[in-house]
């Protein structure tokens, strides 16, 4: 579970205390002394009689807007009643913590999909270079006539092929993502090909003629 997660549900128990009568900075030490350094540095704070303006303001200033939001609304409860504050708070807070946990499942998805363009452009190189490696021998090979010469080297337009290829699917997964990967493919590429240049030596023998 992800710290702004983590941070959003606890605000979220502490305005259910608050809406059921508890006090709120109780509850936030009870809440936020677990969490994180930001949260065990609030919780310090209240212990040693700072105001609520004081001890959470990191939390109302933080990168997520989730958590800077739960966290205003707690500053205002001083303002009005503590108890109003943690009704009314507590439905906003259940609508953000679903919010960020589909952020989070939008994330792991998409590094799901960014590990998977990877693998896709570890084979795609493999697969390149295996045919841009072993192509020359096969099609040298002639089952109804005699031996005929090579195809040429393929090697070069195999990697050239496969680098767009790899960058194609990165820039369509991650932006600018796609140069990982290119490498990713061109490193199999070269592996691969290294692996298999040894066969594509091999003397070329006529098939005519054999029964």
């Amino acid at each position: 579970m992800n710290r702004e997660l983590t941070m959003v549900q606890s605000l979220r128990r502490v305005l259910e205390s608050a809406g059921s009568g508890a006090g709120m900075c109780n509850s936030l030490v009870k809440e936020l002394g677990p969490l994180d350094p930001i949260g065990r540095g609030a919780a310090r704070m209240l212990l040693l009689g700072f105001p609520l303006s004081v001890s959470l303001r990191p939390l109302a200033d933080a990168e997520s807007e989730e958590v800077g939001m739960l966290a205003s609304l707690i500053l205002s409860s001083p303002k009005s009643s503590t108890a109003l504050v943690g009704r009314r708070g507590e439905k906003l807070a259940s609508t953000l913590e679903r919010w960020v946990k589909l952020k989070e499942n939008w994330r792991l998805e998409q590094k799901v999909l960014r590990f998977r363009s990877l693998m896709t452009s570890g084979v795609l190189g493999a697969v390149s270079a295996m045919v841009g490696t072993l192509g020359p021998l096969v099609g040298s090979l002639n089952f109804t006539g005699p031996a005929v010469q090579g195809m040429g080297n393929l090697l070069p337009a195999a990697a050239a092929l496969t680098a767009v290829s790899a960058g194609m699917l990165g820039l369509f997964m991650s932006g600018r993502g796609m140069f990982v990967n290119v490498a990713v493919a061109l490193a199999a590429f070269l592996a691969v090909s290294t692996i298999a240049s040894p066969l594509a030596n091999l003397p070329t023998v006529s098939l005519w003629g054999i029964k």
